[in-house]
């Protein structure tokens, strides 16, 4: 029989035993404890539902967020219900099956990507991997699912397709503008002679000779071939802009009855023009600027409703959405009531040639034209629109600066006539334009110069004893370059007078600076009397009218 001694010891010996098993226990439970802790900080979101009572048996705090509810409030709904209302209803087939393949025993584990719909509609893209567990039966216990967040790098991969795609847009762009800009430029070439020869011809004919109504076809669809290459080099940005100072609500007003005209009397046309700050750019292009846009606006609202324009003085800062240096700019923005732009159409409006108008009713030049010219002036484009509810451009151009009175020059009523024998060197790569040229200037009884490139024009001035009074050039040359070769020829002749004639540049800052004394430009294409004229008041000391608003260097 055990002794009081021997039953103390068992006692202290089972004491030992329960002290160990509840200290393993604490143990355990303390690690559970920071499991669960740490499972409730995970970044991922995790959820474990009974195969037995189909309950949550825990949800984290990051599923509540990823499906933007209340943890608490969670784990005591529904999963099923739960489910079914945070997948987006595209996922929820695939999802269905591959669940119900792991609860019949195919599967113990499937992944895939998911959408959930937040309570504000919002989707939010996430991994899913679900891990089932089993009773001794084989039977579905639990299933485990996590969820890692795949918005974040979804969104950076959208934004970088995205700026893959406009770098794309922006190198197709370019390699068409400069396309675009070469054939306009060789196309200006080749309407100079036409145009030039057919005035020529038709100044020949008598008053009642048949072929002057062929001469004023020639010359009518030239000058309609003429608006096409502006059309062109205004896109590619290649074209020669005459920038001024000037005051944006008045060149508006001036511009009203034109646009009323445009528009359409079932249009109502409104300006609210408040800037007062004048702005820096070609008054000619602005008016293209202007049309292009009401045209669209018009197109927009067959039948009826409201065109506004609106001017104010801005301050912009540092935007990548509008790409322009910080700084004071002047707002021009034209309103339509119309039907506005759809979202498929929205991203390749600017693009040349994109039209939605039936064939033969558009060439989807206007709005790459309006950029173009923008752009080129030193702009920027904005467009806001709502479908039904009508389209917003908002144009952004440079602050006029160091505003200095535009030099007034006495023009004579009736150019003067030539004086015999003036020296003129007339430089141009085309062989074409060039023999136009002479024959136009030797028809005046000028003494004519011909170089075929900068370089040659240098060797001839060189080898020329006599004065050159006036130096007519292209300003693309490939050797040497208009701007250049006249810097050339008035370091040694400084009173040398210089006529620019060009419609195209890849160098458009070279045209930024305004006109210095006896320099003028001639855009091609031209009539022969554009010419004779713009020559005749050079060399007589008047500006020719019509070409006195072109600013070069």
């Amino acid at each position: 029989m055990p002794t009081a001694e021997d039953r103390l010891r068992a006692l202290e010996l089972e004491l030992a035993r329960m002290t160990e098993e509840r200290d393993a226990l604490r143990r355990a439970n303390d690690t559970l404890q920071l499991k669960a802790e740490a499972l409730d900080a995970a970044p991922l979101g995790a959820i474990c539902v009974s195969g037995l009572s189909g309950r949550y048996e825990f949800i984290n705090a990051e599923f509540a967020r990823l499906i933007g509810r209340d943890q608490q409030t969670t784990l005591a709904a529904d999963p099923f219900e739960i489910w079914q209302t945070v997948t987006h209803p595209e996922d929820l087939a695939a999802e269905q099956d591959a669940i119900a393949r792991l609860a019949r025993g195919e599967i113990d584990a499937f992944e895939l990507d998911k959408r959930f719909v937040l309570p504000g509609g919002e989707a939010r893209w996430v991994h899913v991997r679900a891990v089932c567990t089993r009773s001794e039966d084989q039977k579905l216990a639990s299933m485990t699912v996590f969820f890692s967040d795949l918005q974040p790098q979804r969104e950076i991969a959208a934004a970088r397709d995205k700026l893959e795609q406009q770098l794309r847009r922006s190198q197709k762009l370019e390699a068409l503008g400069k396309l675009a800009g070469g054939i306009a430029h060789d196309f200006n070439n080749r309407l100079v002679i036409i145009m030039g020869y057919a005035e020529l011809m038709r100044r020949a004919l008598d008053d009642d000779s048949p072929f002057i109504e062929h001469a004023d076809i020639i010359l009518a669809s030239s000058q309609r071939a003429a608006d096409l290459t502006r059309q062109l080099l205004a896109f590619s940005g290649r074209q020669v802009l005459k920038p001024e100072a000037f005051d944006l609500n008045v060149a508006l007003e001036q511009m009203r009855r034109l646009l009323q005209g445009v528009v359409g009397d079932h249009i109502e046309l409104q300006m609210s023009l408040q800037a007062s700050q004048p702005i820096s750019f070609d008054p000619g292009q602005l008016e293209q600027v202007v049309l292009n846009l009401a045209i669209n606006a018009r197109d927009a609202m067959p039948s009826g409703g409201r065109f506004e324009l609106e001017t104010r003085d801005v301050y912009l800062e540092t935007d990548d959405a509008i790409n322009l240096p910080a700084g004071e700019y002047v707002l021009l923005a034209t309103r339509d009531s119309g039907s506005g732009i759809p979202d498929d159409v929205l991203p390749h409006i600017f693009e040349p040639f994109f039209t939605t108008k039936e064939i033969g009713k558009g060439t989807g030049l206007g709005l790459s034209m309006v950029q173009g010219i923008i752009h080129q002036s030193g702009g920027a484009v904005q467009v806001e629109t709502r479908l039904d509810r009508g389209t917003t451009f908002k144009i952004y151009v440079p602050k006029a600066r160091d505003i200095k009175p535009r030099p007034h020059y006495a023009v004579a009523q009736v150019p003067p006539p030539a004086a015999a024998f003036e020296t003129v060197l007339v430089c141009d790569d085309d062989e074409g334009v060039r023999k136009l040229l002479l024959d136009i200037l030797e028809f005046r009884a000028y003494k004519v110069l011909e170089a075929t490139n900068g370089l040659h024009a240098l060797e001839l001035a060189r080898e020329h004893d006599g004065p050159i009074h006036l130096l007519i050039t292209d300003l693309v040359m490939a050797k040497l370059g208009g701007v250049e070769l006249a810097a050339e020829l008035r370091k040694t002749r400084p009173e040398l007078a210089v006529l620019y004639i060009s419609g195209y540049t890849e160098q458009p800052e070279l045209l930024a600076v305004p006109l210095g004394p006896r320099t003028q430009f001639l855009a091609k294409p031209f009539l022969p009397g554009d010419l004779t004229s713009a020559v005749g008041s050079m060399l007589s000391g008047y500006p020719a009218e019509a070409t006195v608003s072109a600013p070069l260097g």
